[in-house]
């Protein structure tokens, strides 16, 4: 008979917390794993994926802004130009109620 083996599913802040905890040198990478009780393989396969990450964001340059911002700020000039035009249909319809009004 074969086993199903149930593996855990860490969340992606405990796998982080797991990997600075074996960064910061208060105690080493087996003593680490060893007490989450995962591989020293896996524990540097995430740690690698962290540094990666982190060598991808801090290798954007500050001023050069994601490929989603520039659709964000088209989004929000839109926004801006429905809300001006519902601001003025607003106010003619206040104007016409009142003209409406005063013919009673």
């Amino acid at each position: 008979m074969s086993e199903t083996r149930k593996y855990r599913m860490f969340t992606p802040e405990q796998k982080i917390e797991i990997v600075l905890a074996g960064l910061r040198g208060d105690r080493g990478v087996r003593d680490v794993c060893r007490e989450y009780e995962i591989s020293e393989a896996l524990f540097y396969q995430w740690r690698e994926r962290l540094l990666e990450g982190g060598k991808t964001a801090l290798g954007t340059p500050r001023d050069k802004k994601p490929p989603e911002a520039a659709e964000l700020a088209e989004a929000r000039k839109k926004i801006a130009q429905l809300e001006r035009a519902l601001g003025r249909k607003t106010y003619e319809l206040d104007i016409a109620g009142e003209a409406l009004r005063g013919w009673e």
